[in-house]
């Protein structure tokens, strides 16, 4: 009795949307968000959104680094790569590794998002500068990318990475994901609040998320762990994720 008493008192909590705030374990996104209170907004297409994530901008964070490290990398050796940054908010990691990579003429990023955030990261761009920055909010644009670069967005969306790939219509050479929500457990939908608007949120279970791609022809070059990140999900059981993960994947036979 008490314990269903303190679920429904969190249950209220959670309808006024706390951030960083999960609720509830989902078999699928559709059952997710009809677990969302009435009236309130759902996923990022909202203006109000493009605020969010504005530190990143600025200066690498924790989570970053690892992804760094290998872009450094990958940029020296193609200066003139096409990054596809699929869910890159409003152009976050293209102007907050600004000052870590070394952008070359001919470098081609182009970030995939809804349209209410792109609008805003079209118009940043022009303020702030970003020569070769780009945005879309269709997938099948990163056709023929080098890079393909998915940092804290694929739990949003209800693809698999094999079905995000078919989107875009092409195997990127090289595969970054990035602060993945992963576990030794059976893969669910649970319910994130921003503070701003209610998301439905894939949890992986981690085996199944690396073998799916491996199973497209790839090859797991580096794996870590991002301690900035975590979830804890109340009235929960074995579900907790205490760091979130990031991949590093590159083509096993080079495309030609």
């Amino acid at each position: 009795g008490i314990g269903q008493v303190l679920e429904a008192d969190y249950a209220r909590s959670f309808a006024r949307m706390p951030r960083g705030a999960f609720r509830g374990v989902y078999p699928s996104f559709a059952e997710a968000e009809a677990s969302i209170p009435a009236g309130q907004p759902i996923g990022y297409d909202h203006a109000e959104l493009a605020g969010l994530y504005r530190h990143r901008m600025d200066k690498a964070c924790q989570s970053d680094y690892a992804v760094l490290l290998w872009m450094r990398e990958l940029l020296r050796a193609k200066p003139a790569s096409f990054v596809f940054d699929v869910g890159g908010h409003v152009g976050v990691s293209y102007h907050g590794w600004k000052k870590y990579l070394d952008y070359q003429p001919g470098l081609r990023w182009l970030v995939e998002d809804v349209p209410a955030i792109v609008k805003v990261g079209a118009e940043l761009a022009a303020e702030r500068g970003g020569p070769g920055l780009e945005f879309t909010s269709d997938l099948a644009a990163g056709r023929g990318c080098d890079v393909l670069l998915c940092a804290g967005a694929l739990q949003y969306v209800d693809l698999t990475v094999p079905q995000l790939l078919d989107a875009v219509g092409s195997r990127p050479q090289h595969l970054i994901l990035n602060k993945m929500p992963v576990y030794d457990g059976a893969s669910f939908v649970t319910v994130q609040s921003t503070g701003r608007a209610f998301h439905a949120y894939r949890i992986y279970n981690g085996t199944e998320l690396v073998t799916s791609v491996t199973a497209l022809g790839y090859r797991l070059v580096d794996d870590w762990q991002n301690r900035e990140q975590h979830c804890e999900i109340p009235f929960t059981r074995d579900r907790d994720i205490d760091a979130y993960s990031g991949y590093y994947f590159t083509l096993a036979s080079p495309r030609s």
